[in-house]
């Protein structure tokens, strides 16, 4: 029979087990404007608004430290962190300077109700898919604790092969609006 004094303890890992949030996988996204050619988007998928356009201004102005953000041909806002200062090697945990750039992205993500976020998390030598699916995980499940929804934010890793986004060692976050039909 199990000890009664530990089976609170079990009880509460029991429950905290199932808090965590799922890991989706997100279909593969475009890159920026400034990277390789895109593939065809469905028309009018993605709208650029005048509140994308200014949490882009603003990111764009406050994140620095080699972030980089533009907006991208398939008019979302891309953002793209240093994996090598968001993560430590091999590590899935979200570094005190990703912190603090996530924090100001949280921030603008709150001033944008309508927006969905895809975020790619970036591989290295050590792990492959997994770890970079954890990683995007991370990042998300930080601005979820500083009042992003999660429902409206999607997790994946590079693809298969290893290639395209975050196989450049970069968190990559995309975010936009859907379009409205006339």
């Amino acid at each position: 029979m199990a000890n009664p004094s530990r089976l609170p303890g079990v009880a509460l890992l029991l429950l905290l087990g199932g808090c965590s949030l799922p890991k989706t996988t997100a279909p593969p996204l475009p890159p920026p404007v400034s990277a390789a050619p895109l593939p065809a988007a469905p028309a009018g998928a993605w709208a650029w608004s005048s509140q994308i356009e200014s949490a882009g201004t603003r990111l764009r102005g406050s994140l620095g430290g080699g972030a980089e953000v533009s907006q991208t041909s398939d008019q979302r806002l891309w953002i793209a962190l240093p994996g090598e200062a968001a993560f430590a090697a091999g590590r899935s945990a979200v570094t005190p300077a990703a912190g603090a750039w996530l924090d100001q992205i949280a921030a603008s993500l709150r001033g944008l109700p309508r927006a969905e976020v895809q975020i790619v998390g970036p591989a290295d030598k050590r792990g492959g898919q997994s770890l970079a699916v954890d990683r995007a995980a991370s990042a998300r499940d930080w601005m979820v604790m500083r009042g992003v929804p999660a429902r409206r934010m999607a997790v994946s890793g590079p693809d298969a092969r290893g290639r395209g986004l975050a196989a450049d060692g970069r968190l990559h976050i995309f975010v936009g609006e859907k379009s409205t039909p006339p």
